[in-house]
């Protein structure tokens, strides 16, 4: 990634990459990322860490949320104030 061109791909390319693994392209798309990816060493490590940790994140168990805690985040936000008219 030295070329600047190629670091704004590098960019472009990294934060697609969460939808990408998700299968959230059209082929070509997809495609198009697959290319990038098999070119250039950086963007396929970032590519195998992000998919390890998504799919650790996966497994893990749900979590219950206690039914009193909307209201107790609620509290905590101010109410919203509505404009006054000139």
């Amino acid at each position: 990634m030295t070329d600047p061109r190629e670091n704004r791909r590098c960019n472009k390319i990294l934060a697609l990459l969460p939808r990408f693994i998700e299968n959230d392209f059209t082929p070509e798309e997809s495609a198009e990322i697959r290319d990038h990816l098999s070119s250039c060493p950086t963007c396929q490590t970032e590519y195998e860490s992000m998919s390890r940790l998504l799919d650790t994140l996966d497994s893990l168990p749900s979590v219950g949320v206690p039914a009193s805690f909307k209201d107790a985040v609620m509290r905590h936000i101010p109410p919203s104030r509505t404009p006054r008219k000139p």
